[in-house]
């Protein structure tokens, strides 16, 4: 493929921690290293950034924000670009890319929306999500060349994408969320983290990744914490990585439910450290519900030779399956609680089994060249789509 111009339009990217942003990161870097001019535009965010290689990042600050949504006016404004890949949700850039796709009407870029998650919520944000998914989501889908799903599982759980699926399947590509296997791989404790901790030696102990803020409020920690305290085993360790506003809550939720002493926050954790992390676990716990679609951490931890326990939901089932792991219903911490029981059952050669397993898995499905190549192959297809609908507006 000859060198693209690529913009990449992202709610968030590293260093805030989210799956959406760091997928974004990991494919502009990459696409940067293969030759292709690529620009990101995102908002400022506290912390240093990881290094984009030769990606430009436009750190914008925002006219206003809501939260996780920026509102970044020259989104509306954008030329001279083969690709535009707008990673959703993204509150106030759909619509201005939308804005943009009307301006330019007779020209512009081939649009790519890389779908990650629906918009979720509770009281009067709730409301205002629900509306955004009634009008803006699907006419972004509506005016896109190409859409990218994490898998078709996902897709079919939300009714626009559904439509699209079941109305136009060439626009619709699968495109799961990738994970650095060389980085991600498994090892032994060698940080020593487990002794800083004071966790016994032999001890089996879970680990649980998320970023714990109001945005995130779906990853509920809370039902793991009350899994750990229905388990059997009295020495059963949780390494909860993650900060936020939500971190004190719920160590005062291990406090009051008597596994203070068992539960291991470690607050914010730069991702490149996340390896190590993982390394002094025995087994991954995600108890996550909507709007999950994937679980980058999920295939990280089985990367890294963990066995998983995650929810049975749309998506997460296209990364956890029995050969690698346990689905729960959601939230069902007694279902949870059952789980750690039996992967503290199955010894160190059962959780070894599951957990190689699903390091094969990861090689097999979500290492990051082959990803680029997909992607490489989605961008060609989006722009001799748009090519075509240009010519038959002409």
């Amino acid at each position: 493929m000859p060198p693209l111009r690529i913009a990449h339009l992202t709610a968030t990217f590293p260093p805030y921690p989210g799956g959406a942003g760091n997928t974004c990161y990991r494919f502009a870097k990459g696409q940067a290293e293969r030759g292709h001019h690529v620009e990101v535009f995102t908002a400022a965010a506290d912390g240093t950034p990881p290094d984009p290689g030769a990606a430009i990042v436009h750190r914008i600050d925002p006219a206003m924000a809501i939260g996780n949504a920026p509102l970044i006016p020259k989104l509306a404004r954008l030329e001279g670009f083969d690709v535009v890949h707008l990673h959703y949700p993204f509150i106030f850039g759909s619509e201005l890319t939308l804005l943009g796709r009307l301006r330019r009407r007779a020209r512009g870029a081939a649009l790519v929306v890389h779908y990650k998650n629906r918009l979720l919520g509770n009281g009067p944000r709730g409301v205002m999500f629900e509306t955004y998914e009634r009008t803006v989501a699907p006419a972004l889908i509506h005016a896109a060349d190409r859409i990218l799903v994490l898998s078709p599982d996902h897709a079919r759980s939300v009714p626009y994408l559904a439509r699209a699926l079941a109305r136009t399947p060439e626009r619709v590509i699968e495109m799961p969320n990738g994970v650095d296997t060389v980085t991600f791989s498994p090892g032994a404790d060698d940080t020593g983290l487990r002794d800083r901790l004071g966790i016994p030696a032999g001890a089996v102990v879970a680990a649980f990744v998320a970023t714990l803020d109001r945005a995130h409020h779906f990853k509920r920690v809370d039902l793991a914490i009350e899994a750990l305290a229905r388990t059997r085993n009295r020495d059963l360790h949780l390494l909860v990585a993650g900060g936020g506003e939500l971190l004190d809550g719920f160590r005062s939720q291990a406090a009051a439910a008597g596994v203070g002493g068992r539960v291991h926050f470690l607050g914010r954790v730069p991702h490149g450290e996340l390896p190590a992390v993982l390394r002094a676990a025995d087994l991954f716990v995600l108890t996550t519900e909507p709007p999950e679609s994937f679980g980058i951490v999920l295939i990280e931890a089985m990367a890294c030779g963990l066995p998983a326990i995650a929810t049975d939901y749309p998506g997460v089932r296209a990364v956890v399956d029995d050969a690698v792991g346990i689905l729960i219903p959601p939230g069902d911490s007694a279902a949870a609680a059952e789980a750690l029981d039996r992967l503290d059952d199955a010894g160190v050669d059962g959780r070894e089994r599951l957990g190689a397993a699903g390091r094969a898995k990861a090689e097999r499905l979500w290492a990051w060249p082959a990803l680029l190549d997909r992607m490489d192959a989605a961008y060609a297809e989006a722009i001799e789509a748009r090519r075509e609908k240009l010519g038959e507006a002409a």
